[in-house]
């Protein structure tokens, strides 16, 4: 039998321009990506209510987003909602998720900054920061403009007029205002800022890596400066991948501990206090490490409990097989050539219910395995993929490629309960 044309089958038999599943269960920052809020609908309302709307009302400095499955803690999609909702804060300045959260009257304008702790062995909390700025002065598309150009608008709306020395001048009587205790600012950072266009991000750019691990501060000072000028109040640092600081084997214990005493200190000073709120995802290896640290910094506890259910959002998997349902279509939504009736086409019900099973309802493996198994389908030039076909496949047993063969995995697989109970 000739070899099937994988691509070509997947358009003329799925209507699909290529396979729209990522090869790994990681998220690019600034990469567009499908996304469906009703996957963990429930979740991202958490999200909302306890850790922005109860850090806008009620002060709270620090919240925490956990993964916990019955077999692993990575791939819950921690680091796809925390992006998803530093964009939808940014989009407006927080009035769309403050509403949501079930705010009632106006509330202040807020802004997210999203970055992560992936290279502690070279690195540490200030080159965090750093990159935190960087995403703060970063369009988040090409239709879109920086937290940073929304500022630089709003100051220039309130002073009547777009004058570059006005506007340095505004923010750094900001900094005063605001209490700010470590000395003046970066003057580069704010004449960037005043002349607009691109000259912030081309002044961020060029700074060196050494500058970034030393004076990481030095740029958070300068972006709540910014911040405050333009009458917005409230950072949120979505810090992504706190379990590098637990499980890298480069980072010593001394060093865990000066890092999380860094984010003691910005507790501590009158500049942040108020401010800057940090949101950190949380796992149960991250927890068993860094709990000692935790506690000598005397730090807001992270652990799941009744005493602590306003500062924690748990993301424990896909449950429900509509909930996988959900997720792929958007991925195949988005690689569709053309609409189409059947919105799973490929995916019988029973394939998905298996995907759900071996993926232990982690979102970011079952796309991974959702790539293999279509791949796998097309090979063999299925007109369906069932959930009987699915299940040898992740067994090794993937069904042979002749036509009578394709027939059956197609048609039996989802009616096996129909022929079993002879309601056929």
């Amino acid at each position: 039998m000739p070899a099937v044309d994988v691509f070509e089958h997947m358009e003329e038999a799925w209507k699909l321009e290529r396979n729209p599943f990522p090869a790994e269960a990681i998220r690019a920052q600034h990469a567009e990506q499908p996304y469906s809020p009703a996957v963990f609908s429930e979740e991202e309302n958490a999200f909302r209510r306890k850790l922005i709307r109860g850090a806008v009302s009620g002060g709270q400095a620090i919240g925490f987003l956990w993964s916990q499955g019955a077999r692993a803690d990575t791939g819950f999609g921690k680091t796809t909602l925390m992006q998803e909702i530093t964009h939808e804060i940014n989009s407006d300045l927080g009035a769309t998720t403050l509403e949501k959260a079930g705010a009632k009257k106006a509330q202040p304008p807020i802004a997210a900054a999203f970055s992560n702790l992936n290279n502690l062995n070279a690195a540490g909390l200030y080159p965090v920061l750093f990159n935190a700025v960087i995403d703060l002065a970063t369009a988040p598309d090409s239709g879109s403009v920086s937290v940073f150009d929304k500022a630089r608008a709003r100051i220039v709306e309130k002073l009547g007029q777009d004058d570059a020395d006005a506007i340095a001048e505004r923010v750094r009587e900001a900094w005063i205002t605001i209490g700010g205790t470590g000395g003046p600012l970066r003057s580069e950072l704010v004449d960037a800022f005043a002349a607009g266009g691109s000259k912030l991000r081309s002044a961020l750019a060029a700074v060196t890596t050494t500058a970034r691990l030393r004076n990481g501060l030095q740029y958070l000072d300068f972006a709540l400066a910014a911040l405050a000028a333009a009458g917005i109040d409230h950072l949120f640092l979505m810090i992504d991948q706190l379990e590098d600081l637990a499980t890298n084997r480069s980072v010593t214990s001394p060093k865990r501990s000066r890092e999380i005493g860094r984010i003691r200190d910005l507790l501590e000073s009158a500049s942040y206090a108020t401010r800057l709120h940090m949101i950190f995802t949380f796992h149960n290896r991250a927890a068993q490490v860094l709990d000692r640290f935790w506690e000598e910094n005397r730090l807001p506890p992270f652990e799941i409990s009744a005493s602590n259910t306003s500062a924690v959002v748990v993301l424990r998997g896909l449950k429900e097989t509509d909930q996988a349902e959900e997720l792929l279509r958007v991925y195949l939504e988005d690689a569709r050539l053309e609409p189409f009736e059947d919105d799973l086409l490929p995916f019988e019900s029973g394939a998905v219910e298996v995907l759900r099973e071996i993926s232990d309802g982690r979102p970011g493996i079952l796309l991974s395995r959702a790539r293999e198994l279509l791949n796998a389908a097309a090979e063999q030039a299925l007109p369906k993929i069932s959930g009987t076909f699915t299940r040898k496949y992740f067994d090794g047993q993937a069904m042979p490629a002749d036509a009578d063969d394709r027939a059956e995995a197609a048609d039996f697989g989802d009616d096996i309960d129909d022929l079993l109970l002879g309601s056929r």
